[in-house]
């Protein structure tokens, strides 16, 4: 199994331990009768590039490593490597593909939608009015625009779809144009959360407190968190006791995830160091 992502370029994706995390599940795998079925897994971590043309060139010679794979992460390459995985006809599960899921024969969703489960909730709160603020890198830029494309399908007037960086000048000239736009209620921000060290959400949150658009104007949805189990339970964020105005402003965010009833991230990675699954040296608060 090839697993593909920017694991290279981009420095908080870095920090998920691709090679540990596939060691971990194909080790699992192999113990398991009911997965198994008499076949020995292998995976072998594959990098994707950060810029979305050279990530579609990377694609060719991912036929010769792997009989499946898992991404890629960046939405603009789904649909050259959904086709692709037709035409070797291997199965490709991806959780960041976006309004490609019918047309590809091979391709998986591992769980629900991100966008179908946003706009479960968006429906629920009849927030109708969204805006879209999406990180510079190609990656996001492509997760913003597929977002927007598919909230409009879906009847939402979304009608700013804008980038910022980690410079104040550009947070602040995106979020006047959702001041500018009528009637926006929600802020779907495309990008790494603060939590995990995103500097672009920092700046853009830290920004919008200044604007006094954090008094309860707007609601700010955190798209990340949505296609993975972000750790809410007696799990401390030290940047947010640290940065008062980020507090401040983390008021009037929503992070909407994927639960974990039986156990934590952080708790899983605990246990598997114990049971020598994974090098002792990894600290579970750093992945």
């Amino acid at each position: 199994v090839g697993v593909l992502g920017p694991w290279t370029c981009d420095p908080i994706l870095a920090w998920a331990l691709p090679e540990v995390a596939s060691r971990l599940a194909v080790a699992r795998l192999n113990r398991d009768p009911t997965f198994n079925q008499g076949y020995w897994w292998d995976a072998v971590v594959l990098t994707e590039a950060c810029q979305s043309p050279q990530a579609v060139t990377g694609l060719l010679n991912v036929d010769r490593y792997a009989t499946a794979l898992v991404g890629p992460l960046n939405p603009a390459t789904c649909r050259a490597a959904g086709l692709l995985a037709v035409v070797w006809n291997k199965p490709l599960t991806s959780w960041s593909c976006l309004g490609d899921g019918e047309a590809l024969e091979t391709l998986v969703n591992p769980m629900p939608e991100a966008v179908g489960v946003l706009h479960a909730v968006l429906r629920y709160f009849r927030w109708a009015h969204v805006a879209v603020v999406a990180a510079p890198q190609d990656l996001w830029r492509e997760v913003g625009q597929g977002l927007a494309q598919e909230l409009r399908a879906k009847g939402l007037p979304v009608t700013v779809v804008t980038t910022a960086g980690a410079d104040e000048d550009q947070a602040q000239e995106a979020l006047k144009r959702v001041q500018r736009a009528d009637g926006v209620r929600v802020v779907v921000m495309c990008m790494h959360s603060v939590l995990l060290g995103g500097e672009e959400q920092r700046v853009l949150l830290e920004k919008a407190e200044d604007l006094g658009m954090t008094d309860g104007t707007y609601v700010f949805i955190p798209y990340d968190a949505l296609t993975f189990p972000l750790p809410y339970r007696r799990r401390p964020y030290p940047i947010l006791g640290n940065n008062t105005k980020l507090r401040l402003a983390y008021d009037a965010v929503l992070t909407i995830t994927i639960d974990s009833p039986e156990v934590a991230f952080h708790e899983a990675l605990d246990q598997a160091k114990e049971a020598y699954e994974i090098p002792n040296h990894i600290d579970p608060m750093q992945v």
